[in-house]
């Protein structure tokens, strides 16, 4: 495991906090092996593994009890939280979920915005089932700036919390939930969130975007003809894997986060991820707050974007305009981007 970036709460794991970490560190004392990890959740300043034996792990800031270990205080190694058999995890800036192997959805952390679905409480310090409007199994979640959505496996979506982009969705209250139902048109395969957007990967392939266009957050119609396997979105940028390994991006690009040679200030027309070769396929990507994160097939790790913190992992803190491979000596099997840092598990 290696990690890059902000680490003023100790989310790195690295068993201490600093500024930041402007190359990739290894992480030598953790309580878990690589290979015995079953997903991971890296947040605003928080980092989340769940291993395949079922035990959840947390490290980083926890001032809200997003680590889910029942206190407020910061934790510079990864401490066991419990055995809670997570198959998916997922993490906002200070909000935290997970669903079980049978679909259900634990959540913990932030409730300043009832984004986490608890009536009258500002926080959730451990992890906590709840009960969406007519039941069924949970297929992912994803968190925007006050808000929280949750997509079905039935294909439908609801968001919980202040989204004021939302206002004309129907609201239903249920169990104490306020909550939206916020599209049922058709099923929707994928959503993910910005700070006040959402992009919906509907089940006929279609991208749509709900929300603020500021920075050209609105995919330009019709633009992506490849079918599309999987959806990622920073603040204020957005982006999609397809079935050839092929990265689209579009949105604000100020800090060069869609990854193009030529600056623009923001663009709706999708643009594929220029790696060395064209011949390069990427197996996943992850998109941070303002920088990215892409794994080739053959293990092979790439950056851009915004790196104030050191969060593209190149040595320095100028922001890279272009994906630049990153210097890790094995063979990476996954990647994620938190807000301001980087995690890659060999």
């Amino acid at each position: 495991m290696y990690a890059w970036g902000a680490n003023s709460h100790a989310q790195l794991g690295l068993g201490y906090a600093t500024e930041q970490c402007e190359s990739p560190q290894p992480l030598t004392d953790v309580p878990f092996r690589g290979g015995d990890v079953e997903c991971v959740a890296a947040g605003g300043g928080h980092t989340l593994v769940a291993t395949v034996g079922g035990r959840l792990y947390a490290c980083g800031w926890n001032n809200r009890g997003q680590l889910g270990l029942g206190h407020a205080n910061d934790c510079v190694r990864f401490e066991p939280v419990g055995e809670f058999g997570f198959k998916r995890l997922y993490a906002g800036w200070d909000t935290s979920a997970g669903i079980s192997a049978s679909g259900d959805l634990y959540v913990w952390g932030s409730n300043v915005w009832q984004q986490i679905g608890q009536a009258g409480a500002k926080s959730i310090p451990t992890p906590t089932r709840i009960e969406l409007p007519e039941g069924g199994s949970v297929a992912k979640v994803t968190f925007g700036l006050q808000y929280m959505a949750v997509l079905m496996e039935s294909g439908k979506v609801w968001v919980l919390g202040k989204c004021k982009f939302l206002a004309d969705y129907p609201l239903e209250v249920a169990s104490k939930l306020v909550i939206r139902c916020l599209w049922d048109r058709s099923s929707v395969r994928d959503v993910v969130s910005g700070d006040n957007h959402l992009v919906l990967l509907t089940g006929d392939r279609r991208i749509e975007c709900l929300g603020d266009n500021k920075h050209s957050q609105w995919l330009a119609e019709n633009s992506i003809s490849e079918d599309v396997t999987k959806l990622e979105s920073g603040w204020t940028h957005s982006g999609c894997l397809t079935v050839n390994g092929t990265v689209y991006l579009w949105g604000r690009n100020n800090y060069g986060q869609l990854g193009r040679p030529v600056p623009t200030s923001s663009s709706s027309a999708p643009q594929k991820l220029q790696l060395e070769t064209d011949q390069m396929e990427l197996k996943e990507f992850s998109l941070g707050s303002q920088h990215g994160v892409a794994l080739t097939r053959d293990g092979r790790v790439y950056c851009w974007g915004w790196n104030e913190h050191g969060n593209c992992g190149t040595g320095s803190t100028a922001s890279v305009l272009v994906p630049t491979p990153i210097d890790i000596s094995v063979p990476v099997r996954k990647v994620i981007c938190g807000a301001g840092y980087t995690v890659a598990f060999t």
